[in-house]
């Protein structure tokens, strides 16, 4: 019985170690910096209509969502960033959270607020999926919505 209990006690603790070992630690901040830099590269690139900038910022199976339809291609993704009016109206809130997952992964989740007329604003919530690709970070996923709502003092 004491020889069962040893073993046991044995294994339990190689399961610990390896798991702090192996259990991968990264450094939140500079991932999140990163995803960060990206995310603001690629906003400002789209917001100027440097469309190239905006595709090469996406990878090349990228999966995205406009108000829960699919769009079936990066082609159709810049087909509309070529053809939306610029410049944006003022946002009168805008939001960046940015969720590091692990050293080569994470997400951001942008809402935007901005006035259609004086009685509607638009509502537009943004996720969009980092990963690091070849070094670089991509846009893996995007999935924006945008939802008219009454303005209300």
């Amino acid at each position: 019985m004491k020889n069962y209990l040893n073993v046991n006690i044995f294994f339990l603790a190689i399961f610990f170690f390896s798991t702090n070992v192996f259990a991968q630690k990264f450094d939140r901040n500079k991932i999140q910096l990163e995803i960060k830099n990206a995310a603001l590269l690629e906003q400002e690139a789209f917001k100027n209509g440097n469309c190239e900038k905006v595709l090469s910022l996406m990878s090349d199976d990228i999966t995205f969502l406009a108000n829960g339809k699919k769009v079936p291609s990066k082609k159709v993704v810049e087909k509309f960033c070529n053809s939306i009016p610029r410049p944006f109206k003022t946002a009168t809130v805008d939001k960046l959270e940015i969720y590091p997952l692990n050293e080569t992964t994470g997400y951001v989740i942008r809402t935007l607020e901005y006035p259609k007329n004086e009685t509607i604003k638009m509502s537009e919530y943004v996720t969009k999926i980092w990963t690091k690709i070849d070094g670089e970070w991509k846009i893996t996923h995007l999935h924006s919505t945008v939802k008219e709502m009454p303005i209300t003092n």
